[in-house]
């Protein structure tokens, strides 16, 4: 039986989201795939600790944003634990598998030359790539120029078969501490770093947004895995430390931000076209 590890990140009061999250993934994801769940968590114990395909490591809480820009250097710290997978995936903790999900429609397809699956992020999933939120700066090593990438993919929810995805965890976490010895975060932090990953690779399989069904965004497609409202594990606002008196939802600041930058992203497009601005495949040794 093929196995895949599905690592998992829940400090704080994120661990609340585990239960959910383990009892769907068992019932409807890869029905006939072997699942071991590598969970990091600050919590004394867990749902289904005991369970043999499930092992706890420690991890202590970090402030915002290192806990998520510096999650592949988490992954790495147990590579040698994740030798006897066959495929490796990250899920952000607050998902559900709503319905069955197989092998065929969900991880990369050996046969077309694919080794890493990433999810189309929904809140862009079909707008023009101008509004892409990518880093613009060249100073990050995730830049990604105005006239280059043709997919904006989410940060909650990739994988790959286990070397490709042990190779690019060692890449973008190089790549990461190389921007913060200079003081540089990218603008969405690991997810920048994942989208510059994927421009112009064609062993990528990029996914339907209905793997990574958004809470609190109306969209016309249904769903297979999907957010849960952190609301309803624990009050977010107390945890953060702060009152928002008038919600924002994503779908009011992501048409913020187009009406900003729409002007000046069609002005940079045409800068990085005229000038031929380009990057380059990030070039690696795939991990053994």
């Amino acid at each position: 039986m093929k196995s895949i590890g599905i690592l998992y990140i829940c400090t704080g009061p994120y661990y609340l989201f585990w239960e959910d999250f383990f009892k769907s993934f068992e019932a409807k994801f890869l029905t006939d795939y072997e699942k071991k769940y590598f969970v990091f968590t600050d919590a004394k114990h867990i749902y289904a600790e005991d369970n043999p395909n499930v092992k706890k490591y420690k991890l202590d809480p970090q402030p915002w944003p290192l806990i998520t820009l510096l999650r592949f250097a988490t992954f790495l710290s147990i590579k040698n634990d994740l030798k006897d997978c066959d495929y490796l995936m990250f899920s952000n903790a607050n998902i559900v598998c709503d319905d069955f999900i197989t092998e065929s429609e969900f991880l990369p397809r050996i046969e077309k030359g694919e080794k890493i699956f990433v999810t189309s992020h929904p809140g862009y999933y079909k707008k023009d790539k101008l509004s892409f939120p990518y880093e613009r700066h060249s100073r990050s090593l995730a830049y990604v120029p105005w006239n280059c990438g043709e997919n904006y993919v989410i940060g909650a929810m990739f994988g790959g078969t286990r070397n490709a995805f042990l190779t690019m965890a060692k890449v973008l976490n190089t790549r990461i501490e190389e921007d913060l010895k200079r003081n540089v975060i990218a603008l969405w932090h690991d997810e920048s770093h994942l989208n510059r990953y994927i421009v112009n690779r064609s062993d990528v399989r990029v996914l339907h947004p209905m793997y990574c069904y958004p809470y609190g965004l109306n969209v016309s497609y249904g769903k297979k895995l999907s957010a849960v409202g952190k609301q309803s594990k624990f009050d977010v606002n107390k945890f953060k430390g702060q009152y928002d008196n008038k919600p924002i939802t994503i779908k009011r600041i992501i048409k913020k931000i187009n009406e900003i930058t729409k002007l000046a992203s069609i002005v940079m497009l045409a800068f990085d076209t005229i000038t031929f601005k380009r990057v380059k495949i990030i070039d690696y040794e795939e991990e053994k």
